[in-house]
């Protein structure tokens, strides 16, 4: 089921004199619109029906010509006249709810526009608007084990244009304008010793749609240590998505990673140690503000060699990764190893790391870099490395960014493979 509110708009057009605007001129054409609003809502919602639904007599209605030009406003559905004289022309009509907030409990904010259309004598028309929902709907269910065993607890919900705090007795959906989700959980209980134990967990939802309803189902014990949520998704329209986040960083952040949450922080594609085909390898860095699993994320190079990662790999922020030909190509432990799918040119190469694999095509990219670009080091025997002041996906593809490391690792090599990069000189 969609939430919407259908504002029908019925023109019917004669000539006759309007009384909006100085048309007393017998040359000047007009034409009559009928506005007739009616609500078909039927809301397919988890554990209850929305209590919040504003009135359709509230909307406000406004009539613009199609160079946006605003012809008339109506405050409310209420005052709108049976009938309304227009000049003939090209026109479209929008109708709204009155009460957008970037965000806050209980306010659903409805917003719909028509087509442009035309007004014209001796013709009849209808047009209609679709009013839909256009708000992120969030709401949290905290479990038996939160309310019987922690003293406090909260859950605050934040964008770049508000936040949301949902404490222990909040059961209201909070309305949020569709943009990236931050999530914290916030939980404390008391020890027999009188010390309090304060958990904090992380998470978000990456992005978000309209007219969809996303539930926090928080859940813990204190008798294991284990502090989780889930954020279940309630639509008819999209599959239904679970996200787990976990104190024990088990999990995956919600959604296809966004651009530059990774990066590729240092390239050894030419040891002199041990041949290419041993000695290869490149590193990944965790440049978000959660734990990432590598696992099933799509590397290439140039379009052409790919390799999907298959070990559950976890990667908290801030943490490298080596990402290697093979075991020999260095000794720490931190490290996967791809094989032969991928060789490392020498003379410079696209290196991309990609969401999870979509309808047989590798997904959204998550951060490239051509390591033969301009301004790019050469390193022969030493890997190129980017500079650790740049952690950045705009700095990190520029070739001035990064330099030929200096630290040796055990193959006699110089590179700091799945460790932090030496600085640039």
């Amino acid at each position: 089921m969609k939430n919407i509110l259908y504002l029908v708009v019925l023109l019917t057009t004669i000539v006759f004199i309007s009384c909006e605007k100085d048309l007393s001129s017998s040359s000047k054409e007009t034409g009559k619109i009928h506005i007739d609003i009616g609500s078909v809502l039927n809301v397919h919602d988890l554990g209850g029906e929305f209590k919040t639904i504003p009135s359709v007599e509230d909307f406000k209605v406004m009539v613009y010509q199609a160079d946006g030009t605003l012809a008339m406003t109506f405050e409310t559905v209420f005052e709108m006249p049976d009938t309304i004289e227009l000049a003939t022309g090209d026109y479209y009509v929008e109708a709204f709810s009155d009460n957008n907030l970037p965000a806050a409990f209980d306010n659903p904010y409805y917003f719909g526009s028509t087509e442009v259309f035309t007004v014209s004598s001796n013709m009849h028309h209808s047009v209609e608007v679709l009013c839909k929902l256009t708000n992120s709907i969030v709401s949290v269910v905290y479990s038996e084990n939160i309310t019987n065993s922690f003293a406090n607890y909260s859950t605050t919900v934040t964008s770049s244009l508000g936040s949301l705090v949902f404490s222990e007795t909040e059961t209201r959906k909070g309305y949020f304008e569709p943009s990236p989700l931050d999530i914290s959980v916030n939980l404390s209980y008391l020890k027999p010793d009188g010390s309090v134990v304060i958990k904090n967990l992380t998470g978000n939802i990456p992005a978000p749609l309209a007219n969809r309803h996303y539930q926090i189902s928080v859940d813990a014990s204190i008798s294991d240590g284990m502090a989780s949520f889930q954020i279940i998704q309630d639509t008819t329209e999209v599959i239904m998505e679970f996200i787990d986040i976990s104190d024990n960083q088990d999990s995956l952040p919600g959604g296809p990673l966004a651009y530059g949450d990774l990066l590729i922080t240092e390239i050894m594609y030419d040891p002199s140690a041990l041949s290419d085909t041993e000695g290869e390898w490149f590193e990944i860095y965790n440049n978000s503000d959660q734990a990432i699993n590598l696992q099933n994320l799509i590397l290439g190079r140039d379009d052409t060699n790919m390799h999907t990662i298959t070990d559950s790999i976890l990667l908290l922020p801030g943490e490298y990764y080596a990402i290697t030909r093979t075991v020999q190509a260095t000794d720490v432990t931190n490290k996967y190893v791809y094989g032969s799918a991928i060789t490392l040119s020498n003379t410079g190469a696209v290196l991309t790391i990609y969401n999870e694999e979509m309808d047989g095509n590798p997904g959204v990219v998550i951060f490239s870099v051509n390591y033969g670009d301009t301004d790019f080091p050469s390193g022969s025997g030493a890997s190129i490395s980017l500079n650790p002041i740049f952690m950045n996906a705009t700095n990190a593809v520029l070739g001035t960014s990064w330099c030929k490391s200096t630290s040796s690792y055990n193959t006699g090599d110089l590179g700091t493979p799945g460790m932090a990069n030496d600085s640039c000189q």
